[in-house]
């Protein structure tokens, strides 16, 4: 009988889509998450305390602001699945979404969401 590989989490996520490259990782070599998200029109870093992280009953929700203007902060917040690796197979692809929200003072709704398809790997790495 073949012994089961432990499970692991995953500590870097990197995906791409919808013209942009999203990459989180639950830590670093400095001890700390880190978040990049690029587009055609952002180019953000974050770190730490910039990210916020909730556990919802759908998705782990990561967030960070990608943008401040008259009406408020634009946030891009990743949503993670659940997912589980192995030490024999510590990487896994999948897709999710990522939803970009802005705030404008025009019409009845102030909040605007467009939604990025994104595609990518989830990976147990050791820092």
């Amino acid at each position: 009988m073949a012994a089961s590989s432990p499970s692991l989490l995953p500590t870097v996520y990197t995906l791409s889509g919808d013209y942009a490259t999203v990459s989180y990782a639950t830590t670093s070599s400095l001890g700390r998450p880190e978040f990049a998200y690029k587009s055609e029109q952002t180019d953000i870093k974050a770190s730490g305390d910039e990210i916020r992280v909730i556990d919802s009953e759908f998705a782990k929700l990561v967030t960070v602001t990608v943008g401040s203007g008259d009406a408020g902060d634009s946030t891009l917040t990743l949503l993670i699945p659940s997912i589980t690796v192995t030490q024999a197979e510590p990487k896994a692809t999948f897709d999710t979404d990522a939803i970009v929200m802005s705030l404008r003072k025009l019409g009845p709704a102030h909040q605007h969401y467009r939604v990025l398809n994104l595609h990518g790997t989830a990976e147990a790495i050791a820092f």
